[in-house]
């Protein structure tokens, strides 16, 4: 697809293929790559399907686009937006829209995903408005039903306010904001739950989804990903169970397949959204790659496992006695194995290298690099990485074709 593609060309192409996630998720990568946002649905921007917004600079995703959104519903909203204007707030939107129809389900959906966020609460909040904006709602529509509109103002001074309790409740926790999003759109839009994680696969992962058809067929790989579905079965030929895992990045998906003692020793890390590392063979023999993993970490313990030495880089012509016992302060408190050098650059550019007293040495982790960057600057934290792979591991049983979706 060319760059020059215009915003409402790729508006129609991902409204054609709304239904198939695949083929929606590269449409919209594909917008990302070309400097187009995909913003999430959008009660007072949102069309019916995929539209471009904001003067064409942007692409909105509709409100169709939105799972357990009914036709009628989604007509509702746009009809009293189009008859009332921009809607103000959850009650407001409530008291306009046919309540029948964008019900409790419906307005679940539209805030889990995002679509009432121009309201600016907490989707928290405005979960929490839900059952109280629905029967002021219905309340106000009886009145007017039975010929009270002219009492509107003083039905207004009847109803009590939000109670404090619920008028400014924090948000709810950011992986679950994501995951919400992921099961009513399809997609991570506001975020991604591997984010936090970026510095350790950009570090510890030797490949990506995207990069699996290039290697070799059955070379050794490190990836890590999120775990997005997991199917469990029991094997044909073996009559042992295994797991059939969706690890999911940044760049795409792969399946890995469990089995055996692997399937014992690892299943309990087989949990929704769980963040992973796996060591692994690649099988480049089907349409889409797999991975039959060899071993399956939590990938916050990738730096532990991984880094040879760790290294507090600090200019010389900026160092103070005070630097030095802050740097050794900072590995005291992450006590660990790993040998700890303070890397020393001096005005001209020449590098001396002290390896500290084995006492200070550290466990490497995420947490380190953010304390040490945190004191010093970033990228004072350097994790010289080990990058060799194990030796592959024979399997005990032979894969054949018509066994790959049973677990073989």
């Amino acid at each position: 697809m060319k760059a020059n593609y215009p915003v409402e060309f790729l508006s129609a192409m991902m409204t054609n293929d709304m239904s198939d996630t695949k083929k929606l998720g590269e449409f919209i990568n594909e917008a990302r790559v070309m400097g187009i946002e995909v913003l999430p649905p959008d009660v007072n921007e949102s069309r019916v399907v995929f539209a471009p917004a904001r003067d064409g600079q942007v692409i909105r995703f509709g409100l169709a686009a939105i799972k357990g959104m009914g036709e009628i519903a989604v007509e509702s909203i746009l009809g009293a937006r189009k008859q009332g204007g921009e809607f103000t707030a959850l009650s407001d939107m409530c008291e306009r829209v046919d309540i029948r129809t964008v019900n409790r389900k419906a307005l679940e959906a539209l805030i889990k995903s995002g679509a009432c966020d121009a309201f600016k609460e907490t989707r928290a909040t405005l979960f929490a408005q839900i059952d109280r904006s629905l029967a002021r709602a219905a309340g106000i529509i009886q009145d007017r039903q039975r010929g009270q509109s002219s009492m509107f103002g003083m039905l207004e001074e009847k109803v009590s306010p939000m109670p404090e309790s619920i008028s400014k409740l924090p948000e709810w926790p950011e992986h679950e904001l994501l995951a919400a999003e992921k099961e009513l759109l399809g997609f991570y839009v506001t975020g991604h739950p591997l984010t936090p994680f970026a510095p350790i696969l950009k570090k510890y992962a030797l490949a990506n989804t995207a990069a699996l058809t290039q290697l070799p067929n059955r070379s050794l790989t490190r990836i890590g990903g999120l775990v997005a579905a997991v199917q469990y079965g029991v094997s044909k030929k073996s009559n042992k169970p295994y797991a059939m895992v969706t690890l999911e990045d940044l760049e795409g998906s792969v399946q890995l397949l469990c089995m055996n003692e692997n399937y014992d020793k690892y299943r309990d890390l087989f949990q929704p959204n769980k963040a992973l590392l796996v060591v692994g063979e690649v099988n480049n023999g089907d349409d889409k790659p797999k991975i039959f993993p060899q071993e399956i970490m939590p990938l916050e313990d990738a730096p532990r496992r991984y880094t040879k030495q760790v290294h507090f880089r600090l200019h010389t012509a900026h160092l103070k006695p005070e630097n030095l016992e802050s740097a050794f302060n900072v590995a005291s408190a992450h006590p660990g194995r790993c040998p700890l050098f303070l890397c020393l650059q001096q005005p001209g550019g020449e590098m001396v290298f002290i390896e500290a007293h084995e006492k200070f040495r550290v466990e490497p982790s995420l947490q380190l690099q953010q304390a040490v960057d945190g004191c010093f600057g970033e990228e004072t934290y350097y994790a010289k990485v080990d990058t060799a792979l194990p030796e592959r591991v024979a399997r005990v049983w032979e894969r054949k074709p018509e066994l790959v979706g049973a677990g073989g």
